[in-house]
């Protein structure tokens, strides 16, 4: 199920509605609220560094300094990075990908998909319209992968250290996996099925012998 909703709903959705394999599809972090580590959600983004669709407006993540037709004299505050925003809230799989290395971006997503928990995946694709810094020239000369290097995923600090790392390189690839139990796991009723295909008939004898 792909959705492009906010991430408060897509919880709702994964907790009490289905069992599916959820994708949240958001555009330069434009959605972040609510987001929990352990919800089994595929969070991507599209992250062209502006708002293209809006006809060139800085984004969270547009750097420090950007020049836009909204903000000539550059964006003041500093960027959001999804990736240690979401190593900081613990999210057991962190990744990056690039527009121009699909084969490596697929890869990076199906692993999101089958991960249980919260994934997420930041996908650099650049805006040809508005975006005339961040282009597929400054990408290619900037991206190198972190397979081909020695990179442990299982290391949180290595991780966070990468994910700061932007300017003459651009780490793309997975950055952090750990395999952890998921929501559902700490809450009985929930390894059940979601709540919406569960009975609303209890046995309330036994509960108001407890508490009454």
């Amino acid at each position: 199920m792909v959705l492009e909703v906010c991430a408060a709903i897509s919880n709702c959705l994964k907790t009490e509605v289905t069992q599916e394999n959820i994708v949240l599809i958001v555009v330069n972090m434009s959605c972040t609220g609510l987001i929990d580590e352990t919800v089994n959600i595929t969070y991507v983004i599209h992250d062209n560094l502006i708002y293209g669709l809006t006809t060139g407006q800085t984004s969270p993540t547009s750097k420090q300094g950007f020049v836009t037709k909204t903000s000539p004299r550059g964006e003041w505050s500093i960027a959001i990075n999804p990736l240690a925003q979401a190593l900081t809230t613990h999210a057991s799989f962190v990744a990056r990908g690039f527009a121009g290395a699909p084969k490596q971006l697929k890869d990076i997503l199906v692993q999101a998909v089958q991960h249980e928990g919260f994934a997420l995946v930041d996908v650099l694709q650049p805006c040809v319209s508005f975006n005339k810094v961040n282009t597929y020239q400054f990408y290619k000369e900037r991206v190198y992968k972190l397979e081909d290097t020695d990179h442990d995923t299982g290391d949180w600090d290595q991780a966070y250290k990468r994910a700061e790392e932007w300017g003459e390189r651009i780490p793309i690839g997975v950055f952090y996996r750990e395999e952890r139990p998921g929501y559902e796991h700490n809450f009985p009723v929930l390894e059940k099925g979601p709540l919406v295909d569960q009975s609303l008939e209890r046995d309330l004898d036994e509960l108001f012998k407890e508490y009454m």
